[in-house]
């Protein structure tokens, strides 16, 4: 994988340089380049347009024809992207710089004629970030190409592969501002210093395979970056601010402390010496990111947040989404299917176990705060409510593991976001399961690992053999609880696990807003009818509740005031001048009559559901909840 690809930045004379890119051929004596590999350049100094120009140079083919492809999608992005949407004057040449027929076949093929002769071709990249009103490439799996200043390269966006020539060797130069610097987790080395007075350098990328180029993101800018070792692994922190409001140092305390308290937590598990964190703060303006999160990679991770939010909240974005991505050094990484080893960046077979590569990480990614002491109990408790809560949104008619595999298609794919909530209720009841069996000793972690250890970055799983290993390796009741709920559509009863650990739900009345809680409003307005709609929320308002507000009751008025869409947000405002014991006319509209309730102000509050302690839990339930939560 990853620790197998090795960087060499080349400061090699001008002359020299241009020698070797044009010829393929070896420079000595500052490194020896392979001739067989493919061999791909970037030139980011020479931006045509807004866009890069690539070229790749071949030879040795022996068929008549030969397909060019980028990829349709890539590992991580469960998603459809096309990404050879965004190439432009495609042309291919042989050795005398003759032109040869192309064909172009669908997004993100070109069938080359003559191929036999074929030594290079070239495109034009466009970005996708300054163009994300025209598509749905979500921003961390996108580009970006602002000269001089930043270009985020997911590699697999620029460099595509040939048919059936995905295991092939690449050398891949990149040209580039000499006051930029890469940003990435593949090593590094540096024979010399630049030519004096050279406006540019060339970085050379040496890649085993295909999957290796795709799987490193790399981020060129002016250096704002920290690096810090945490337990063997050398950690990179690259930040872009355009604005200059943020620094890389501002933010590695709580990137350190965090990822240190990760590694605390899975132990030995020591899948890579690297990880970069490649951070591109957005301005969110047109033209320019809007898509916050990130993607994950083997060893790094491209995160898109706005630059425009306090510190605080930065710190606490870049915990939640940063370390998701963090615990994918062990899942994928380190236990995945032979869909996910081999590939397929335009026919891609998906696996089974999105439970386990996005659900177990999402539920570690809650865990370790806990069990690191980053977050209290209560908090903990109010998360995994929230996530029983967020689950509820979804279809689950369908198996888990059913949608999994058929992620990319409808109905499956508008239930993707459901990974992330029960897919990491599947991983806490596993958990649970495994920690009663084994009175606290073990728990899902230990079954990772035993899986990690089994498996291993270059040794896949079959998918219908996982659940048969993992009842070897656990306990049989894991087994049965994944046939019935992820192979079958079980409902899980939540309520049913929690109960292992002494936990039971209750309600409280808290504080509340008159129309709104929290971000959850009571009110809608309707485009179409122009009026003011109550929601399911209204219920849940004891001062609603009170009036006799109903869901989808529409508002009409507020004692001698009308209100509609135009209007909504007066609610707001009016609502907080009412005063307690105030009399208070509501009239709506239900099943088309007009109806008026009277009632008197009262301090607003609504009904929340909570977990909570069982005062009753037995010494079993008491002794697992300890070992789940390290209390």
């Amino acid at each position: 994988m990853l620790k197998q690809i090795t960087l060499i930045r080349t400061y090699v004379l001008y002359s020299i340089l241009l020698y070797a890119i044009a010829s393929c051929k070896s420079v000595e004596p500052v490194i020896r380049i392979d001739t067989t590999p493919v061999i791909a350049s970037l030139d980011l100094v020479n931006i045509i347009d807004d866009k890069v120009s690539v070229e790749l140079k071949i030879s040795n083919i022996e068929t008549d024809t030969i397909s060019y492809y980028l990829p349709k999608i890539v590992p991580g992005t469960y998603q459809n992207n096309d990404y050879g949407k965004y190439i432009e004057q495609f042309k291919a040449f042989d050795i005398d710089d003759n032109e040869l027929d192309v064909e172009k076949l669908g997004d993100n093929r070109w069938k080359i004629s003559n191929s036999n002769s074929l030594r290079r071709i070239t495109y034009l990249v466009n970005d996708t970030f300054d163009i994300e009103e025209t598509h749905q490439v979500f921003s961390p799996t996108g580009t970006n190409i602002s000269p001089n200043e930043n270009f985020i390269l997911n590699l697999y966006a620029f460099i595509g592969y040939f048919g059936k020539m995905k295991e092939k060797k690449y050398n891949l130069f990149i040209k580039h501002p000499i006051e930029m610097e890469a940003s990435t987790s593949l090593s590094e080395y540096l024979p010399k210093d630049p030519p004096k007075g050279s406006t540019y350098d060339t970085d050379l990328f040496i890649f085993k395979r295909y999957a290796d180029l795709a799987d490193s993101p790399i981020m060129y800018t002016v250096p704002d970056r920290v690096t810090f070792n945490i337990n063997e692994i050398e950690v990179l922190l690259s930040v872009y601010s355009p604005n200059k409001v943020y620094r890389a140092a501002q933010l590695m305390p709580q990137m350190e402390r965090m990822i240190r308290a990760q590694k605390n937590f899975l132990g030995y598990i020591n899948t890579t010496k690297k990880y970069s964190v490649l951070l591109y703060l957005s301005t969110a303006k047109n033209g320019d990111a809007k898509g916050f999160g990130a993607l994950e990679h083997n060893t790094s991770t491209v995160v898109v947040l706005p630059e425009s939010i306090p510190l605080e909240k930065l710190d606490e974005s870049l915990t939640d989404v940063v370390s998701h991505e963090f615990f994918h050094i062990v899942t994928p990484l380190s236990i995945h299917s032979e869909e996910i080893h081999n590939f397929d960046y335009n026919n891609a077979k998906m696996s089974k176990h999105l439970w386990l590569y996005e659900g177990t990480v999402e539920y570690f990614s809650l865990l370790f705060q806990i069990n690191q002491a980053l977050i209290g109990k209560e908090v903990f408790f109010e998360r995994i409510l929230e996530k029983i809560n967020n689950s509820k949104n979804f279809d689950d008619t369908h198996s888990f593991a059913e949608m999994s595999k058929n992620i990319l298609q409808s109905p499956y794919l508008e239930n993707y976001g459901n990974v992330y909530e029960k897919g990491a209720l599947i991983s806490m009841c596993i958990d649970i399961i495994m920690r009663e069996k084994s009175s606290g000793a073990y728990g899902i972690l230990d079954l990772i690992k035993g899986l990690s250890g089994r498996f291993g970055s270059e040794n896949p799983f079959k998918d219908d053999e996982l659940i048969d290993i993992i009842k070897e390796v656990s306990y049989p009741e894991v087994a049965d609880f994944l046939n019935a709920h992820v192979i079958n559509n079980i409902p899980i009863d939540y309520g049913f696990y929690l109960k292992k650990v002494g936990l039971i739900y209750n309600s409280v009345e808290i504080p509340s807003g008159y129309f709104i809680h929290e971000q959850e409003p009571f009110i809608k307005g309707s485009e179409s009818t122009k009026k003011v709609m109550f929601t399911e929320g209204a219920e849940r308002s004891n001062f609603l509740r009170k009036v006799g507000i109903k869901k989808n009751d529409i508002l009409l008025g507020i004692n001698t005031k009308e209100y509609s869409i135009k209007n909504i947000y007066d609610l707001f405002s009016d609502s907080n001048k009412w005063k307690v014991g105030d009399d208070i006319l509501f009239t709506i509209e239900r099943n088309n009559q007009i109806l008026k309730f009277n009632s008197k102000v009262i301090s607003p509050t609504i009904e929340k559901v909570i977990l909570k302690e069982n005062p009753d839990a037995t010494t079993q339930q008491i002794s697992t909840l300890k070992s789940w939560i390290n209390d």
